[in-house]
């Protein structure tokens, strides 16, 4: 993977993460909490499943969803984001998709050493926020 190919990976997952937070919170309505605030006061159940087959289950401070095309774990960070990943959301990612761009990419040594770089370059910035202190976020300035 080259540089660029890391930063749309990462948009990728952002987007993913978001389409399925948003979809989940229409489903049941959620307007005023966040999503694990609202799974936490049992406002959504633990795990489930959306109308168009979607798959989802709460754990600890984030949650799975499983879809037609792949999978994606998002961590919460504050406010409820939902954009936060690190390199083993990345390569799971990578791993449970069934899109033709990802098939095949196996050795992730490469794909490491870009997101390390990034890190350096500060295109990604990991600001250690709660509740999940791994999580790193795209500078926007990188968008």
């Amino acid at each position: 993977m080259q540089s660029t190919d890391l930063l749309n990976l990462i948009r990728d997952y952002i987007a993913c993460s978001k389409y399925f937070c948003a979809t989940l919170k229409e489903f049941y309505g959620i307007h005023n909490e966040s999503l694990l605030r609202a799974r936490r006061i049992n406002l959504v159940p633990k795990e489930g499943q959306l109308p168009d087959g979607v798959y989802f289950n709460f754990h600890g401070i984030g949650c799975y969803f499983e879809f037609e095309t792949g999978a994606i774990d998002v961590d919460f960070g504050p406010d409820d984001r939902f954009d936060g990943f690190d390199f083993e959301r990345l390569v799971n990612f990578i791993k449970m998709s069934k899109l033709p761009k990802y098939r095949g990419i196996s050795d992730f040594t490469d794909l490491e050493m870009q997101y390390k770089k990034a890190i350096e370059q500060k295109i990604i910035i990991c600001p250690n926020f709660h509740p999940s202190t791994s999580l790193c976020y795209l500078n926007i300035n990188s968008w």
